[in-house]
């Protein structure tokens, strides 16, 4: 299961701009009276395939996101793993503020029948502190670490990909800002590089959600272990749902995410991102692992 959470959520289609030039012709059977002027070339006309044209809302809304230097998500998390011997299923509430380019406060709330387990993730971009509220204990570790783990990614799948591509990219704010700015086929070659995707049959579609038309995306790994599916709303070019399935060792799992809100604070309060643990709470040397099941 860590595998398939582990895996970089990236949302594009592939495709390059191509170009279509213009050929002047002669007429062979008539000579010209006088020595032809050469004709001036034509500007070369830039065409944007197929693909890169059903995608622009998905690349708005990726650009959107990575050029963001600070914001708050509230979303829903939905974890399901069904076997021949048993079904499970997570429910989880997640809270995220996080600034550019690796600072991150997250609370986690599973929500079981008899009981919420609750987490709470602290980043200062060097060391993450990791609090589980149920036993009373957390974990402190380094940065890479935590964003390289399963619990990177319960951060919300939004929030660990923002993370995880500007970490790609040298935590550099500078970075990221220029990644946000690439033209889209240029940003689409960036990910291609990064990412074990099969763009080239990206399946497009709109669905309705209530009362709301999405642009759906869904994208196969290249080497078919997983698909991601991710929900963009057109009107405010913000990505609202990314689901995640695939099987691992017979277990076959689907993760949906769901954005309830995403803002960008005005103001960010200084102690966000340190963590004071406690005066009772116990630090263990491991890192503390945010288990769905």
């Amino acid at each position: 299961m860590k595998s398939l959470l582990l895996i970089p959520l990236t949302m594009l289609s592939a495709a390059s701009i191509n170009t279509l030039t213009t050929v002047a012709q002669t007429n062979s059977t008539t000579p010209p009276a006088t020595p032809a002027t050469p004709a001036t070339p034509a500007t070369p006309i830039p065409t944007i395939p197929l693909p890169l044209l059903q995608a622009a809302p998905l690349v708005q809304a990726t650009s959107k996101l990575l050029g963001q230097q600070s914001y708050q998500i509230e979303s829903e998390l939905e974890i399901t793993g069904n076997s021949p011997d048993a079904l499970l299923v997570s429910k989880a509430q997640i809270s995220t503020t996080v600034a550019a380019p690796n600072k991150v406060n997250a609370e986690i709330s599973f929500i079981e029948e008899n009981k919420n387990r609750k987490y709470q993730v602290v980043s200062n971009g060097v060391q993450v502190w990791i609090y589980d509220a149920e036993e009373n204990q957390y974990s402190v570790s380094e940065y890479n670490q935590f964003i390289q783990s399963q619990a990177g990614l319960t951060v919300g799948t939004l929030s660990s990909f923002y993370l995880k591509t500007l970490n790609t990219v040298n935590n550099s704010t500078v970075a990221s800002r220029t990644i946000a700015k690439l033209p889209p086929d240029r940003l689409l070659r960036y990910f291609q590089r990064y990412a074990n995707i099969d763009l080239q049959n990206m399946a497009v579609r709109t669905e309705q959600i209530e009362a709301q038309t999405y642009n759906v995306y869904g994208i196969n790994a290249a080497d078919q272990s997983y698909q991601v599916t991710t929900y963009v709303n057109p009107q405010s070019a913000d990505i609202e749902r990314v689901d995640l399935s695939g099987n691992k060792d017979g277990l076959e799992i689907l993760v949906k995410e769901k954005v309830i809100s995403q803002t960008i604070p005005k103001t960010i309060q200084a102690d966000i991102f340190s963590f004071s643990s406690p005066e009772d709470a116990e630090e263990v040397t491991e890192q503390i692992a945010i288990a769905p099941f």
